[in-house]
């Protein structure tokens, strides 16, 4: 072939690049002259003149030039066949834009050395610019999710493979160096009564039953204990048939949050056992006294009976035993009776040292979604530092509560604003003394004269016991309980409750 034709076949290959988006350089490392085809000036904004003139080395940024550079030796040398790399080149304008090249070595002397390379470069600074807005986004929503304190993690499921971050580590104490697989954590790690609800979850999204995984489980530490985690998680990739490729998610540590939901739970249920026992003793104890006087009357009676019969003779001989039994069950009755009300006597109270005003926020914990129902506000005026007082925490936690129930009853038909106030403080006789406060319309007349009667109420549901235990069990602890005031402007219950001894 010519040399006139080897040009036009020359000339045609740049111009099918150029149509394609890429431009055309050829060095000749004898001459050191460059070529290159318009598309470069156009590129960085030079005019053709002025890109004659320029030097590739001077326009590459500083942080791209070491590499640039080593690849282009390795590609001269022989030690890699092709120059590959991607650096930001200087525009007209002072900016740099992302520029990808790939050039080969055409030509070399006869001592092996190159003579001429050819390349062709590409316009990538979009799409640089677009990875580095998602990398950029990327590292934001991971610092937002974990500064909420959600981990991450990543699962290609072909592979098996599992990217997590950091604080998913150290959730598990796991080293920073161990490679990962997705059976590693689950349901390798899952604690055996949670490994069917947490397949189950990931079944039914992987599947398509679902939107979204989200399950709470187990997970075992390295030290081998277990910690309450809630996981959320969604396939982001699908290959065309469907079949999921990649998903991604977060967890949380929620192991603290379930144990604290579990011990009110379990302090609920106490409070409620405790409520339902005092309501049968207080019950009982409150029959006890009623029944004791007539059984008392029935075995005094009996004996004035026997007496008489011997003033009978042989007559009342058939009287004396029949009159003898009833004697002796009245009698049977009344030890019944006397042990029924041991039941609810302070011998059997276990005490110990508690924080009042601990035992009062714990109160209105339990009972914020009623008051909130209730548009009742809570106002608290604990005295600080915290007084302790001697009792059994459960049954003062019942008083309190009762106490409180009592209060957003009586503001439940107030208009206005509902307040409940509740404070602690030192008496003036060394006793520790709560007050309870309510913004109701006061005491009934039916209850006013003794609010602490048994069996007296003006609830429709009530059975008139609610206070009458609560006094009970503040006596029992050696304190006392009474009405300060009440008026048509609130009503204020008081208690008193002894320190500790030393």
């Amino acid at each position: 072939m010519s040399v006139a034709g080897l040009a036009d076949d020359e000339e045609r290959w740049r111009l099918a690049l150029e149509v394609a988006g890429e431009g055309v350089w050829d060095w000749n490392l004898v001459s050191g002259r460059i070529y290159r085809s318009p598309l470069w000036s156009e590129m960085l904004g030079y005019t053709p003149d002025e890109s004659a003139d320029l030097k590739w080395g001077q326009l590459l940024h500083p942080d791209d030039r070491d590499e640039a550079h080593r690849k282009l030796a390795d590609c001269l040398s022989g030690v890699a066949p092709d120059f590959v790399a991607e650096f930001r080149l200087r525009c007209r304008s002072g900016e740099y834009r992302w520029v990808a090249s790939r050039a080969r070595v055409v030509a070399r002397d006869s001592g092996g050395r190159a003579s001429r390379i050819v390349g062709v470069y590409r316009d990538v600074h979009d799409a640089h610019s677009l990875m580095d807005e998602l990398q950029a986004s990327e590292r934001l929503w991971q610092f937002a999710l974990e500064g909420h304190g959600d981990a991450l993690w990543d699962w290609a499921l072909e592979s098996g493979e599992i990217n997590v971050s950091q604080s998913f580590r150290a959730i598990i104490g796991l080293p920073d160096d161990r490679p990962l697989r997705g059976n590693d954590i689950w349901p390798a790690r899952l604690h055996p009564d949670d490994v069917r609800a947490a397949v189950a979850a990931f079944s039914a999204h992987l599947a398509g039953v679902r939107p979204i995984a989200e399950v709470k489980f187990r997970l075992r530490t390295e030290d081998g204990a277990y910690r309450w985690v809630a996981l959320r998680g969604k396939v982001m990739e699908r290959s065309r048939e469907g079949k999921p490729l990649r998903m991604i998610g977060t967890v949380r540590d929620v192991h603290d949050q379930h144990l604290g939901v579990e011990r009110e739970m379990r302090q609920q249920q106490e409070l409620a056992r405790a409520a339902r026992l005092i309501h049968v003793g207080e019950m009982a104890s409150a029959l006890a006294h009623e029944l004791n006087q007539p059984l008392t009357a029935l075995r005094n009676f009996s004996a004035v009976v026997l007496r008489r019969l011997d003033e009978l003779g042989a007559a009342g001989e058939r009287l004396r035993e029949p009159l003898q039994l009833i004697a002796g069950q009245a009698l049977r009755a009344g030890e019944i009776v006397h042990r029924v009300r041991c039941f609810v006597r302070r011998d059997s109270l276990l005490t110990a040292p508690i924080a009042i005003n601990d035992a009062v926020r714990d109160v209105v914990r339990f009972m914020e979604f009623e008051a909130r129902a209730h548009a009742v506000q809570w106002q608290l005026a604990l005295a600080e530092p915290s007084l302790l007082v001697d009792g059994d925490q459960v049954q003062l936690e019942q008083v309190l509560s009762n106490l409180a129930k009592n209060a957003i009853d009586a503001m439940s038909e107030v208009d206005g604003e509902r307040l409940l106030h509740i404070s602690t403080r030192v008496g003036t006789d060394g006793m520790v003394e709560v007050a309870v406060s309510d913004s109701g319309g006061g005491l009934a007349e039916t209850v006013r004269s003794d609010p602490f009667a048994p069996f007296v109420t003006t609830k429709q549901e009530g059975v008139g016991l609610g206070l009458a235990i609560c006094r009970t069990i503040i006596e029992n602890h050696g304190g006392r309980m009474w009405v300060e005031r009440s008026t048509r402007q609130g009503t204020t219950f008081c208690l008193s409750l002894p320190q500790p001894a030393g």
